[in-house]
This record gives structure tokens, sequence and C-alpha cells, in this order.
């Protein structure tokens, strides 16, 4: 094996290590945060790692929506067009939404 091809399959195990601060397993799947076919990139900061239910289950709910798509969809359909919930949270939690710990 030449050490070109060699050192590619390095970084790409140690790529797939840690990403998004979570350890990847058997059976994870990397999610695009913005879709590759929507202009993302396969960078680690575009990229979560989910179980392989979870990953099915993002798509089945939000589709190839980007996130900003998501929330648009979340305060026109659901929330009546009522956007102090997405204000709050961004203004709660220094300029973006964080889950509690």
């Amino acid at each position: 094996m030449s050490r070109r091809k060699e050192n590619r399959r390095a970084r790409k195990r140690e790529k797939n290590k840690v990403i998004s601060g979570r350890r990847k397993k058997e059976g994870d799947s990397n999610h695009h945060i913005i879709p590759t076919s929507r202009g993302g990139t396969s960078k680690l900061e575009n990229i979560a790692v989910l179980t392989v239910p979870d990953h099915r289950n993002y798509h089945t709910l939000f589709s190839n929506k980007t996130p900003e798509e998501i929330i648009e969809t979340l305060v026109t359909k659901y929330w009546k067009g009522n956007w102090d919930y997405v204000d709050n949270a961004y203004n709660n939690n220094n300029g973006f939404y964080r889950k509690s710990k």
C-alpha cells in the first residue's frame, strides 16, 4: 500500500473516533447538519454522530431541511408565527440555543 493511501486511511480512522464530543460506536451514523446536497461540507463542525434510529427519525421529521428551515417550519406551522420562543432561547443562551444539561 502506498504511503499516501496509508495516511489517508489513518486520517479517516482518526476523524471517525470522536465527532461532536461523542465517541463514534459501531453502527453510528454521521449526520450532516447542513446537508451536503444543500451546500454543507463534510468538515467536523458540520457533522453530528447519531445512532441509526435517531438519524432515520431526524430525516423522517425534517427531511433534507437546513436548521434555519426547521426553525421556520416550527414557528410558522406549530407555534402560530410566534418567534418569541426562538428569541428567548437565543437571548437566554448567549446567542444560540443550548439544551440544558
